[in-house]
C-alpha cells in the first residue's frame, strides 16, 4: 500500500490550495485533485481532494464527498483532515460526517481557528477579528452564510452519533470516552500546536477539522520549522513597524538595550532564554533598543561622548557588540535561518561568522533576497537581507516565515 502523510478534503478550490500550501511550506510534495481521486496521485506526499460542495445542497454534498473519497483507502494516511471555512459557510456538519464515516474516526477534533487572518475560537464560539461571526460582515455570505458561531451547538443540531465536549483555553483536555466530537478554543497559533502535541499522541482514529491554522500546527508537529533568528538593528521608521507588526503576530522579540552593547554587557542570561525559544521551534527577532525607542541612541552617543568615543565610534562599537551577540546565539542555538536588517547589521554578523560568500536563491519581496550560504561551517543556512526602508509592514514576520520553511 502506497503511503501519503496527509489526506485534506475541503469544499472549494481556493480552501484546498490554502490548506495544501501549508504541507507544501514543510517540503511535502503535495497535489489538489478536483472531483474523485485519481491513481495517478500516489507519487505525492499529500493528498488533498477539492469536491466542490460548499453551494450546493446537503443531499448533493454529501454525495460530492462520498464519491471524492471512493477508491482511497484512510490507512493509507497518518493524518486526515476535513478542511472547513474559517467562516463556517457551506454544508459543515453533513460533510464532516461523511468523511468521518470514510475513516471510522472515533475522535473528532474541531478548531477553525486561523489566527493570522483573525479568526480564533474562544469560548467554543468562532470571532472574526473578536468579534462573533453573525455579528460581523464575514457571516453574511449571499449564497451559503453560517447560520451559527457556536460551534458546540453547529455540531450538537447536526448530528447525533457523537458526543460534543469543549476544550476552555488554559484547562486540561477532557477524558475521551467513546465516539466523541471535541470543540478546542485557539486564540493564537500556539494555541492550535498545543493542540496538535496533544492530538497526534492519542491512539484514537482521528479526523481533524478545521481550516489553514489547523494544518499548520499538524504539520509543525510532525515536520518541526527550522530554527530561526533575526537581528535587528536599523533605525527606520519602516523597521520599527515592521517590529511591531512581527511582535503582535506573535514573533518573539527580545530587546537589547544599546547601553548594554556599548559596555559589553553580560548576556549569558538573553542567550539562554533565546536558546530555549529558539530549541521551542519558535522564531526569534533580537531588536537593539534604538530601533523601537529613537531616545535610546541618542542616549548612547552621549554616553560615548563622556568616554570620549565619536559618534562614528559609538555606532562601530554597538555594531560590533551585536555582531558578536549575533555569533553566540548561532553557534549555541539549532539556527537554520538568520534574518538581518540594515547593512551594517548584516555585514558584521557574516564576518564575525566568516561566511564570506552566499548565493542569491529569489526574492522574498521586493529588493528583499533569499540567500544560501553554499560551503563553510555554515553551508546550507539561508539568510533573508533586508535594507532598513525595504519591505511592507509584513515584510520581517514574512521573511522569518519564509526561513521556517524547508
Amino acid at each position: 500500500m502506497s503511503m501519503h502523510h496527509y489526506l485534506i478534503i475541503a469544499d472549494d478550490f481556493t480552501g484546498a490550495n490554502d490548506s495544501g500550501l501549508q504541507l507544501k511550506r514543510k517540503g511535502l510534495s503535495t497535489r489538489v485533485t478536483i472531483g474523485s481521486y485519481s491513481p495517478r496521485d500516489t507519487l505525492a506526499d499529500a493528498l488533498v481532494l477539492d469536491t466542490e460542495s460548499r453551494n450546493t445542497s446537503e443531499l448533493e454534498a454529501a454525495s460530492l464527498v462520498h464519491s471524492a473519497l471512493q477508491g482511497l483507502d484512510d490507512r493509507a494516511f497518518s493524518v486526515i483532515m476535513k478542511k472547513i471555512d474559517s467562516t463556517l459557510r457551506g454544508n459543515i456538519c453533513t460533510e464532516v460526517m461523511e468523511v468521518a464515516t470514510f475513516c471510522t474516526a472515533e475522535l473528532i477534533i474541531v478548531s477553525p481557528a486561523f489566527p493570522d487572518q483573525g479568526r480564533t475560537v474562544q469560548g467554543g464560539r468562532l470571532l472574526v477579528h473578536g468579534k462573533p461571526l453573525l455579528e460581523s460582515d464575514y457571516g453574511k455570505d449571499p449564497r451559503k452564510p453560517a447560520m451559527e458561531d457556536d460551534l458546540v451547538s453547529l455540531f450538537s443540531q447536526g448530528q447525533n452519533t457523537y458526543r460534543v465536549a469543549h476544550h476552555l483555553k488554559g484547562t486540561a483536555f477532557p477524558a475521551v470516552e467513546g465516539k466523541t466530537l471535541l470543540v478546542c478554543d485557539a486564540l493564537t497559533q500556539d494555541d492550535l500546536l498545543h493542540l496538535a502535541n496533544w492530538a497526534v499522541q492519542r491512539k484514537e482514529q482521528i479526523l481533524y477539522v478545521g481550516s489553514a491554522g489547523l494544518a499548520d500546527a499538524l504539520c509543525n508537529v510532525q515536520f518541526p520549522s527550522r530554527g530561526v533568528l533575526g537581528m535587528v538593528a536599523s533605525l527606520s521608521g519602516v523597521t520599527r513597524d515592521q517590529v511591531m507588526y512581527a511582535k503582535k503576530h506573535g514573533i518573539v522579540t527580545e530587546e537589547v538595550a544599546v547601553e548594554t552593547l556599548l559596555e559589553d554587557g553580560d548576556f549569558s542570561v538573553l542567550i539562554q532564554r533565546i536558546k530555549e525559544t529558539i530549541l521551542g521551534r519558535k522564531p526569534v527577532l533580537v531588536v537593539v533598543s534604538s530601533v523601537l525607542d529613537e531616545t535610546a541612541f541618542n542616549r548612547s552617543i552621549e554616553k560615548g561622548d563622556k568616554k570620549g568615543l565619536s559618534s562614528d565610534a559609538v555606532a562601530a562599537r554597538i555594531r560590533d557588540s551585536f555582531s558578536l551577540l549575533g555569533k553566540d546565539l548561532v553557534e549555541q542555538c539549532d539556527v537554520g535561518g538568520l534574518l538581518l536588517t540594515g547593512g551594517d547589521t548584516a555585514f558584521g554578523l557574516l564576518e564575525a561568522l566568516g561566511i564570506h560568500e552566499v548565493e542569491i536563491l529569489r526574492e522574498v519581496q521586493g529588493g528583499i533576497p533569499l540567500l544560501e550560504v553554499p560551503t563553510g561551517n555554515y553551508a546550507s543556512m539561508r539568510i533573508v537581507t533586508k535594507a532598513g526602508a525595504f519591505g511592507n509592514k509584513q515584510a520581517i514576520a514574512y521573511g522569518m516565515r519564509v526561513l521556517q520553511e524547508r
